[in-house]
């Protein structure tokens, strides 16, 4: 895991500065400066997790997240939210 957790490190790390970047450097759109702002908040969380070891660990019950899931949305925090995007992924039973 450690050589799979440096490639999501290294992909939150550039994500931030591009966030930090249109955040200082363009001018932003009000409508979506809300998300970027905790976007960038999440991202920062996670960063801090993983330098501390505490990275892809379920907030609520302490078990390890599926690093599956991390690679879609590395800044989750819990089995939660691993939940609700389910809901989303299912396909319909009559089409």
């Amino acid at each position: 895991m450690e050589g799979n957790l440096d490639y999501i490190y290294n992909e939150l790390r550039e994500t931030r500065i591009e966030l930090l970047t249109y955040l200082n450097y363009s001018q932003s759109d009000v409508r979506i400066l809300h998300y970027i702002k905790d976007e960038l908040r999440d991202i920062e969380a996670a960063l801090e997790k993983i330098e501390n070891g505490e990275y892809g660990i379920c907030e609520i019950s302490g078990e390890y997240l599926p690093y599956e899931f991390l690679q879609t949305i590395p800044t989750a925090r819990s089995a939660g939210e691993l939940a609700q995007i389910e809901q989303y992924c299912r396909k319909p039973i009559y089409s």
